[in-house]
């Protein structure tokens, strides 16, 4: 019987082998072995999750059409800062002293989420805006926002559904 003491859980396997199988296309080279691919991938990559998927605004609507009332995007607010100051021990030339240091603590309300589709309504109407504008392809655009927000998602996705370059500028 194995050693309580070393013995580590293995995860359950759920699917039966073969997991990979030599990828098509490759000849046999003395002293290698063919690349292998996963099961699904045999014949090639996979690049789009489905047949006809292939710009972020097939994946949106793809999304929506799937997902549909789903919960897609969550937040929270911000209630309230907290500022506390605590003593510390630090070492200034080779000496330990108590130095003070304010601390900052969040508090934020509970999540609250938009669906599927609710987000694909508003990435439209926002790419239909910027569209309004006269942004086109090849225009870039450059976005400085928190990334934390779903309005930094929208904007951020919505020059690529009018397949612009997007530039970020991050906070």
């Amino acid at each position: 019987m194995d050693n309580p003491k070393t013995w580590r859980p293995q995860p359950k396997v759920y699917k039966s082998p073969p997991f990979t199988v030599e990828a098509s296309g490759f000849e046999k080279v003395e002293g290698e072995s063919i690349p292998r691919r996963n099961v699904r991938a045999k014949d090639g990559l996979i690049v789009t999750p489905e047949e006809g998927v292939a710009t972020v605004f097939d994946i949106l609507q793809r999304a929506a059409r799937n997902f549909g009332n789903a919960k897609a995007l969550g937040h929270r607010k911000l209630i309230r800062t907290h500022e506390e100051t605590k003593k510390i021990k630090k070492t200034v030339d080779g000496k330990e002293q108590e130095v003070d240091k304010k601390w900052t603590y969040y508090e934020l309300s509970e999540y609250s989420y938009i669906s599927y589709n609710e987000y694909a309504k508003m990435a439209l109407t926002c790419g239909a805006g910027l569209r309004k504008l006269g942004l086109k392809s090849p225009d870039r655009v450059h976005i400085f926002a928190a990334t934390r927000s779903i309005r930094f998602n929208l904007v951020n996705e919505n020059p690529l559904l009018i397949r612009c370059v997007v530039h970020t500028g991050l906070q």
